[in-house]
């Protein structure tokens, strides 16, 4: 194994938090899956929420 360059040093934290940011947001969109669901079914329907 060679020695660590400092682009290493950089890049394997960065590519940890991000693939450790995509686990977490996997997770956290199949738990609130429900959401956009709901939110289409309200873009259908009269929404109640007026934003515009």
């Amino acid at each position: 194994m060679p020695h660590l360059s400092p682009m290493s040093w950089i890049l394997s934290p960065i590519t940890f938090i991000s693939l450790l940011i995509m686990f977490i947001s996997i997770t956290w969109w199949q738990q609130t899956y429900s959401f956009p669901k709901m939110n289409i079914s309200t873009t259908s329907t009269q929404p109640k929420w007026n934003w515009n």
